[in-house]
């Protein structure tokens, strides 16, 4: 909580926290000064970070002037986007107003910092289906469905926000998959680069779907091998604006047999050894406040993508993404927020590479295939219950201070149109028609607005569905 009390001595330290943000405004409007210059930054805590990563992300630098009614949404804004580095479990940003009596005040800002676990080894034990309820329903919960392994990921590896990631999988897929990105290459800190290598054994694979749902042939033998190799460049224009280039190499090679569980698996054009090049650009405009559970602001993303390049193989095929969601906060804890998508792909495709949606709540079940598609949903939430539980004198987790814990409430509609493909189900009872659900949720977000989710909705098929997930909605 931010004191009330002020006292007369020659520093006058505010506190800014996000929760209270109106008070400190007061407490500086207060003042007789109408500018603030910057005297001095500093920065504690970083003991592995580097000190430009952080500064990368300030809206200020030492010797600028600002208006006085400006500095503290600015700071409370760079304190967001030092939070959504997810390099540290909590930041608070001081001002230190030093005492003079001209028209323009030097303050000093002091930013204080607790760094994440870095080094996240991890025991894997996952569902290979798409969702909790694909696995529950479609599968009856089989246990043989169930991925096991081990992965380490270094989000921080050499100070520099560099993350590198290594995972094997066994279980009902074999895998492999490594990855090391480099946020910034040079000194103004613009460009990136990301390097994957992943290779996938399969002898369990999806080879058609009856009635939306997903048909798998089991073989003692290997069904299909891929490796996908890639390399990424990443352009930060400014705090709010990325552009992503990929290049991706994949290499399949088939087993025989699914040619003749579904003859349109790869397509007659293509032989059962595959390879490839894909060439995609991706821009993201993200002005949301915490980006792992957002409640205010909005993003906008747009993709386009081509598989077949007609260098490799005579693949051919063109998709184009967008992605648009906003975050309003209404009175008394209470939100509102939508999110509208599109996709749109080359309509005559080999079954391997077919496009499907599995977003719309109420319809988890369903694979839904379709070359192009339109969703469009809502969700309105109340913050039901908010506390936070202090560790400071828990020496054995020095680096989680303090951990919240909030459940929001909500209730949301969601509606949406699936374009089929021509060589799809005959089945059309989901695409090609209005589809829409509607139902009622709990969110439970604890640390680095880390979110659990249980939702219970009813489609326009009239069938209810109990759902559980881990992330944001949208």
């Amino acid at each position: 909580m931010i004191s009330k009390k002020y006292f007369l001595t020659p520093i006058l330290i505010l506190t800014i926290f996000f929760s209270e943000s109106s008070a400190t405004k007061d407490s500086v409007l207060n003042n007789t000064i109408s500018k603030v210059i910057i005297n001095k930054i500093n920065i504690n805590g970083n003991k592995k970070t580097k000190k430009n990563i952080i500064t990368r992300e300030l809206s200020f630098k030492e010797g600028q002037e600002f208006d006085k009614e400006k500095i503290l949404s600015i700071i409370n804004e760079d304190k967001r986007k030092i939070i959504n580095t997810n390099l540290f479990n909590e930041v608070n940003i001081n001002i230190r107003l030093l005492p003079n009596n001209k028209e323009s005040q030097k303050a000093d800002i002091d930013i204080d910092l607790i760094e994440s676990f870095y080094w996240i080894p991890s025991i894997l034990f996952e569902l290979s289906d798409r969702n909790f309820n694909d696995w529950w329903q479609n599968f009856d919960h089989d246990i043989n469905r169930i991925n096991y392994g081990l992965g380490l990921t270094q989000y921080n590896l050499t100070g520099k926000s560099d993350e590198f990631e290594m995972t094997f999988r066994l279980g009902f897929i074999k895998e492999f998959y490594v990855s090391y990105y480099i946020p910034y290459l040079s000194k103004k800190q613009k460009g990136g680069l990301k390097f994957n290598v992943n290779y996938i054994n399969y002898d369990h694979l999806e080879f058609n779907t009856e009635n939306y749902i997903p048909l798998f042939y089991k073989s003692e033998n290997s069904l299909k091998k891929h490796l996908i190799t890639s390399v990424e460049y990443s352009h930060r224009e400014s705090f709010y604006n990325y552009h992503f280039f990929e290049l991706k190499h994949n290499n399949i090679n088939l087993n025989d047999s699914i040619f003749i569980l579904n003859t349109n698996y790869f397509s007659e054009i293509i032989n059962s050894d595959l390879g490839y090049l894909s060439l995609s650009y991706e821009f993201d405009r993200d002005f949301r406040d915490f980006k792992n559970y957002p409640l205010e602001g909005f993003r906008l993303n747009v993709n386009v993508e081509k598989d077949g390049l007609g260098i490799l193989g005579r693949l051919n095929k063109l998709k184009f993404r967008i992605y648009y969601s906003n975050y309003i906060k209404l009175k008394n804890n209470n939100y509102y927020s939508f999110n509208l998508s599109s996709m749109i792909s080359s309509k005559n495709q080999p079954y391997f590479i077919y496009e499907y949606t599995d977003n719309l709540r109420g319809y988890e079940k369903y694979l839904i295939h379709g070359h192009s598609n339109i969703i469009f949903k809502n969700t309105f939430k109340k913050q039901m219950f908010s506390t936070t539980i202090s560790r400071n004198n828990d020496n054995y987790f020095r680096r989680i201070k303090n951990i919240p814990f909030k459940i929001y409430g909500k209730v949301f509609f969601d509606s949406g149109y699936v374009w089929k493909y021509d060589l799809s189900q005959n089945n059309s009872n989901l695409n090609n028609k209005y589809l829409y659900s509607y139902g009622i949720g709990f969110d439970f977000v604890t640390i680095k607005n880390l979110s659990f989710s249980s939702e219970l909705s009813r489609n326009n098929k009239k069938t209810y569905n109990v759902s559980f997930k881990v992330g944001a909605d949208f």
